[in-house]
């Protein structure tokens, strides 16, 4: 079960604001929110085991018949990469005004 304690963990490293609360999973893993936009699924909140939530992903895009998951993070994506196979395809980028 995930604590206020995770949550707050969570929101502190991710630099995110809030959890989506629409198709959350949680378990003794973590948690992970997701939907689909354009035909992929987009995992918008992941906390926990990465390999678990990871595997977890992959099984999830299979059975909804989706050939492409799609991540976002304010962390090094180098890890990403080389832990969980995701490739670089574009940047985010931000400015004040």
């Amino acid at each position: 079960m995930v604590t206020e304690e995770d949550i707050k963990k969570y929101l502190d490293k991710s630099g995110d604001s809030f959890i989506y609360e629409d198709n959350i999973v949680v378990n003794e893993h973590g948690f992970m929110s997701w939907n689909i936009h354009e035909g992929k699924l987009v995992l918008l909140n992941v906390y926990g085991n990465g390999k678990y939530w990871d595997n977890f992903s992959i099984d999830l895009a299979k059975k909804l018949d989706l050939k492409t998951i799609l991540i976002a993070t304010r962390r090094s994506p180098k890890a990403f990469t080389k832990k969980f196979g995701y490739k670089i395809t574009g940047h985010i980028l931000e400015k004040e005004v």
